[in-house]
Order: C-alpha cells, then structure tokens, then sequence
C-alpha cells in the first residue's frame, strides 16, 4: 500500500502545472494561449517576466526531486529502481497534466529535479551543456535537447572514468526513456528552429532577430 501511496503521489507531484497556475493567478495571462503556448518556466518567462519564471522553474526541479528523495528515504526497500519509478511518474504527470485534460509541459525541469537526487555529477554536466548551447543558440529548447541527448552519455563516463563505479542500467535505461521522451515533446520546437521561427527566452531577442532578419 505504501509503494501505491508513494507512487500515486510522485504522478500528483509532477501532474501540478505550477506555470499555468501562476501566470493566470498572479499576472492574469493564460500561457497556453501566447508564446510558444507551453507551460514550462521559459514561456512564463517570456510572457510575464523571470521574476515569476524563476519561481516556476524552481517548483518544477522540486517536484521531481521531491518524490525521489522521499521514495528513497522513506521506503529504501524499493531501492534505486522505485526511486526511477516515482521519477518517471513526476515526469509523465508534468508531461500529462490531468489538472489540463492530460496536456502539459515538455517535461525537462522535472527530470532535472529527478537526476539532481541520483546522479548530481550527471546533472552538472548536462547543465553545462545547455549552458553552451544556449549562450550560442540563444534556444533553450535547442539547450534542453542537447542536454537530453547528452545525460547518458555523461552519467556513463563521469561513472567509469570520474567516480570510478559500476554503470547502473536501471538509471542508464531510465535516462534514456526520459530523454526520448522529452525529445519527443520538443517536436513543434525543432520545426520551428528548422523553419527559423522558434521564440527566444527573452523577448528582446525576438525584436533583435526580427531586425536582422528585416535587413538581409
């Protein structure tokens, strides 16, 4: 019954559309109507300001550490293949909202949240890799696909070659799972970027790229 208990909580976790929420109440902007139309911290960013998009991206890391860590603290018998479970769930409830008739957001602050308890070094690495993408792309979707690709990759080396343990394949599989399916969230993102139309994270840079483009 716990498991049941515990891994109903980790879907309701993920499943809370924290950026749709807050840009209704506390800007009065429906979000999934302007801007790239997602409910992920960037669009709110985008709409309504970081002063509420950071708050955003905060609470959608914590609801995918949250039920890892308390998975982990409160029933180890389940062990590290619960644990990936629980984070699963958060991230799919993230992906499919039943608060917004099963829709939601591409899923990437959530899995964050879920890494950042197993494997930290992983995260640092993958978060380096946005960064890099993003300061040359300006895309954080572009960011967060490479990001997503790359997880597993360095969760593998940083194992073997930095922290010298075995590969576990219940977290590598899970990585894997999640990146697909993030990648898979991102489709209208990488039409868009092929299409050269996918928004930027602040909106002077759309001014910025729409006068570039003016003057060609």
């Amino acid at each position: 019954m716990n498991f049941l208990l515990c891994a109903f909580f980790s879907f309701a976790a993920g499943s809370i559309p924290f950026g749709y929420w807050i840009a209704l109440r506390l800007a009065g902007v429906d979000i999934r109507k302007s801007g790239s139309k997602n409910i992920g911290a960037t669009n709110v960013g985008r709409l309504v300001g970081w002063r509420y998009g950071f708050p955003v991206l905060v609470l959608d890391v914590a609801k995918g550490a949250l039920p890892v860590y308390l998975s982990g603290t409160y029933l180890p018998e389940g062990g590290i293949p619960f644990q990936l479970l629980c984070g699963v769930l958060a991230v799919l409830g993230h992906m499919f909202s039943p608060f917004l008739n099963f829709k939601g957001g591409k899923g990437v602050a959530t899995a964050l949240g879920v890494f950042l308890v197993l494997t930290p070094i992983a995260c640092l690495g993958a978060v380096l890799v946005f960064l890099a993408v993003y300061k040359f792309f300006k895309f954080v979707s572009l960011g967060s696909i490479f990001a997503s690709l790359t997880l597993p990759l360095v969760y593998a080396s940083s194992s073997v070659l930095l922290l010298h343990q075995e590969i576990s394949y219940w977290v590598l599989g899970t990585m894997i799972f999640i990146s697909i399916g993030i990648i898979l969230t991102h489709r209208e993102n990488i039409l868009r970027i092929l299409n050269q139309s996918e928004l930027f994270a602040v909106k002077d840079e759309d001014r910025k790229d729409d006068s570039e483009r003016n003057r060609r």
